[in-house]
């Protein structure tokens, strides 16, 4: 029996891959077998399929069959006269391979699906605006988790005005995220500014990545752990390697000082992040969250369009002039998210405070009185807990010996 349906399945994929069209999406639809969804993880049906059509061979790496059948049928939905009772049943198919399998490891097939579902909610009229961004919600997420992803501890430093935001977020031991959306430069994270074109399906894309994702910018000059062999995920880690020799340290930057921690008058935090902070999709499904360093060139972002720009280039690449930052960024998507802002939970986190030259003493008192009683944890990588230390404090002033630089004092 499963033979028999992998045999037919094999026989939908190539007669219809690639070709679906408003001509023959509906003979698609009713070619399209409900039961291949029992062989969905079955031995035979590999991660990886060959398909051919006009005596060519083609290579799907990592699509399983039957979610390349749910692409078509996908596919054949949005060229078709569909009705919403449609796509509600595609959407309980999409719903339950999700469940039966783990797509985070193979999102791509998903990414697809759930951006030819949003395009087709949208064909319905603007009465089913709200589940378009629903379906292009996950479709941006199946694209997060496509994207390079890092689940380890890891140091960031970042400056500070000092402000009632900052004061709460230290009280309740939080991390404060932003959407790109409210960022100074409009070409930070392009992907935004490339869909505020005007169109409607551009508009709903933007208002999914507006509600779901959050970002927290820091700088760190020593590189993520990174694959020795790129091809390879399980490679041996590189660790510890500077991104510039020439460096100082982080808390010395003097540019990060004056744009960043309001002249001198705010701080420096120093975290020490635990891997728990990034999410895969594992612990909650609707979450995925990692950093990644920001990459810096001279490369022309005009010669980007809404279709062909990637994910790392949208969110992790700046121009050159920035490079002084050596940005380290957390992004956070989480798929019940609205509004601008998120706060989420980081105790025992903060191992060190820096007060800039120019930090009121009333701001000083104001913070170490706030963390008079908080610790930092130390944990290994499986999550053991090493010790516990005291939050360290200190000043920086003008180094009298070197004129023009500035140091930092402990207090």
């Amino acid at each position: 029996m499963h033979e028999k349906l992998i045999s037919t399945l094999e026989n939908f994929i190539n007669d219809y891959y690639g070709i679906v069209s408003a001509h023959n999406a509906k003979r698609v639809i009713s070619d399209f077998n409900h039961e291949w969804k029992i062989i969905a993880n079955y031995p035979d049906n590999d991660t990886s399929y060959w398909y051919t059509r006009n005596n060519r061979h083609n290579f799907i790496d990592g699509f399983s069959k039957y979610s390349i059948a749910l692409i078509i049928l996908s596919a054949a939905y949005y060229k078709s006269a569909t009705k919403e009772i449609d796509i509600i049943r595609l959407q309980k198919l999409i719903q339950e391979y999700e469940e039966n399998n783990n797509p985070i490891w193979s999102p791509r097939p998903l990414r697809t699906i759930y951006l030819n579902i949003g395009i087709t909610w949208h064909k319905l009229g603007i009465s089913h605006y709200n589940k378009a961004v629903d379906a292009f919600k996950r479709y941006i997420y199946y694209q997060i988790t496509d994207s390079s992803n890092t689940k380890y501890l890891t140091n960031a430093y970042a400056f500070r005005k000092c402000n009632t935001f900052l004061y709460q977020s230290l009280i309740n031991d939080q991390l404060n995220l932003s959407s790109p959306t409210t960022f100074n430069d409009p070409f930070d994270c392009p992907i935004l500014e490339l869909l505020n074109d005007g169109t409607e399906i551009s508009s709903l894309i933007r208002q999914a990545y507006k509600d779901c994702l959050k970002i927290a910018c820091f700088t760190n000059n020593i590189k993520l752990p990174y694959n020795k062999d790129p091809k390879i995920w399980f490679s041996e880690l590189v660790k510890n390697d500077k991104k510039h020799k020439e460096d100082k340290d982080e808390f010395l930057n003097s540019l990060m000082w004056a744009h960043y921690a309001d002249s001198h008058r705010g701080v420096c935090i120093k975290y020490s992040f635990f891997d728990s902070i990034s999410r895969l999709g594992c612990e909650d499904k609707n979450i995925v969250a990692y950093f990644k360093d920001v990459k810096y060139s001279d490369t022309d972002i005009s010669k980007y369009t809404k279709n062909t720009i990637n994910f790392d280039d949208a969110f992790f690449h700046k121009g050159k002039e920035w490079e002084y930052e050596n940005e380290l960024r957390f992004l956070y998507y989480n798929l019940n998210d609205h509004g601008e802002h998120r706060s989420i939970d980081i105790p025992n986190c903060i191992e060190a405070i820096y007060f800039g030259v120019k930090c009121s003493e009333e701001d000083k008192e104001t913070i170490k009185n706030i963390m008079k009683n908080k610790e930092l944890v130390k944990k290994d990588q499986n999550g053991n807990i090493l010790g516990k230390e005291p939050i360290k404090f200190y000043q920086m002033k003008i180094d009298e010996k070197h004129f023009g630089q500035i140091k930092a004092v402990k207090i």
